[in-house]
Parts: structure tokens; sequence; C-alpha cells
């Protein structure tokens, strides 16, 4: 079982995605922003990261060049 963090502002989205994760034997990490998602990273070190390039504080793109750095 791995942990995979989901990065997005739109709970519609994290919730179908979180089900899904579930249903597939994995941990969702769920985030609603770039700053949110950096802090769950840190502290869960997902397997897998889903980003939306397009969240508040904080986009996906910035997060991903500081989990690259």
């Amino acid at each position: 079982m791995a942990y995979i963090l989901v990065a997005d502002d739109n709970t519609d989205i994290t919730d179908v995605l979180s089900a899904y994760i579930k249903k597939e034997g994995h941990d969702p990490v769920i985030a609603g922003d770039g700053i949110e998602a950096m802090e769950r990273f840190r502290e869960y070190n997902p397997a897998c990261v889903l980003l939306d390039v397009m969240m508040p504080r904080e986009d996906g793109y910035e997060v991903l060049r500081k989990i690259r750095a």
C-alpha cells in the first residue's frame, strides 16, 4: 500500500480520485493548494503525486519545481 498525493482545489475531483485510489488499495493524501501539497509531500513522502496546475497560493508547476529540487 502506497501513499498517493492528490493536489487540487476542486473537491469534486479530489473526492473522485480519492475513491478510485482507495479502491485500488492505496492511501490518498489530499491537499487543496500548492503550499498544503508541499506540506503533505514532506510529511508522507508519497509514491505518486497528482497535481492540478492552477491552484491558489502556489500552482502545480511551482510545487513540481520544489519536489524535483
